[in-house]
């Protein structure tokens, strides 16, 4: 910090408190900060990734929805419901790109304020997005089983037809 920068209204001291707190302000070391630092690009990068994944998901899906209706009926049936099986998987990409973008703004506000509160709104929002990867994890791994159940009751029972 040079001396010529205007004092930080977030973190006077390391341990006065200010008139909005009730608690001290501490200050967060260089090291963490440096740390969440050399994260920020590529939280970023996978942040925009996955805003891009989402679109092209979506324009696809319609891109799907518009072909089915030009192309006749015969030749691919499923096409209007593979289009529509990407919209909502378009929309799903949405909230953790939001959650990856805001925590790399977090991530910029600390680097600026040093203050714990920015750290804590930082890790706020990558908790968020943790939370919300392993809740998907958990809904895939059910929708995994459900598909492996279907499959053994789908083959026993074409294995079945085709005895009698």
């Amino acid at each position: 910090m040079t001396p010529y920068a205007p004092p930080n209204p977030y973190a006077p001291s390391a341990t006065a408190p200010t008139p909005y707190r009730t608690e001290p302000v501490m200050v967060v070391n260089e090291r963490a900060i440096d740390l969440l630092r050399q994260t920020r690009p590529w939280v970023m990068f996978l942040s925009v990734l996955m805003f891009l994944s989402s679109g092209l998901m979506v324009v696809v899906g319609f891109g799907m929805i518009a072909m089915s209706m030009v192309v006749t009926k015969t030749t691919n049936p499923l096409g209007p419901w593979l289009g529509l099986f990407y919209l909502p998987i378009g929309a799903f990409y949405v909230y953790p790109a939001i959650k990856l973008w805001s925590y790399a703004s977090a991530i910029a506000n600390l680097g600026t304020s040093r203050a714990t509160n920015d750290l804590e709104a930082a890790l706020e929002q990558q908790k968020s997005f943790w939370k919300f990867c392993g809740i998907g994890a958990i809904v895939m791994m059910g929708l995994y089983a459900i598909g492996m159940v279907g499959m053994v009751v789908f083959g026993v029972a074409t294995a079945m037809q085709h005895t009698h």
